[in-house]
């Protein structure tokens, strides 16, 4: 339960989607793209997006929508919390925080994580499929936390025109998960 706890603190830290299909950067309220580091991260204005969990064969779920403040500012609002974020030239990062992204995103390249470690780019081609589809040409980063406690290792990958797809953080043989399951604009159902 310990992993559920922290998966779902580090899923609403970072969850972000978008119903592009094709790799493009988001329209964000006539605003032009802040960095090529959004097209990883975008976050249209109202666009939802549901993960599945999972922890020691327990499954759960968490849905957000996104919300645009202005051209640089974005909210993630879940039933519990509401995440900032600002759009910077270099990246994407918590407003007021760590870097989730932070250009140049070539493999190798690092910044101070937002768990006391330091994030790393894993790979630039990553391929992944995941219950919302298959996904290729994505950012997959690694972190090794440093908070108090048993290490803990936090791989996340981001897909081009989607966000982040895939959370796995993993605690000495304990693991957790969290994956995209579907994301897009709200559906609306004439009465």
């Amino acid at each position: 339960m310990v992993l559920r706890s922290l998966t779902l603190a580090c899923l609403v830290a970072v969850v972000a989607c978008t119903s592009a299909e094709t790799p493009k950067t988001p329209s964000r309220k006539g605003a032009p793209a802040s960095s090529p580091v959004e097209t990883y991260f975008p976050l249209p204005e109202g666009n939802i997006f549901h993960y599945v969990t999972d922890e020691d064969g327990q499954s759960g779920m968490l849905v957000a929508r996104v919300h645009r403040t202005d051209g640089t500012h974005a909210e993630l609002r879940m039933s519990n919390r509401t995440q900032r974020y600002m759009m910077k030239p270099d990246g994407v990062a918590y407003e007021g925080g760590a870097y989730i992204l932070k250009a140049p995103l070539e493999k190798g390249a690092s910044w101070p994580g937002e768990h006391g470690g330091v994030t790393k780019v894993e790979s630039v081609d990553a391929e992944i499929t995941v219950p919302a589809g298959h996904f290729t040409g994505c950012v997959r980063t690694v972190e090794a936390g440093q908070t108090p406690g048993p290490a803990k290792k936090y791989t996340v990958t981001y897909c081009p025109g989607v966000g982040m797809v895939a959370l796995e953080v993993s605690m000495g043989d304990a693991v957790a998960k969290a994956v995209l399951k579907s994301h897009g604009p709200p559906v609306t159902i004439p009465p």
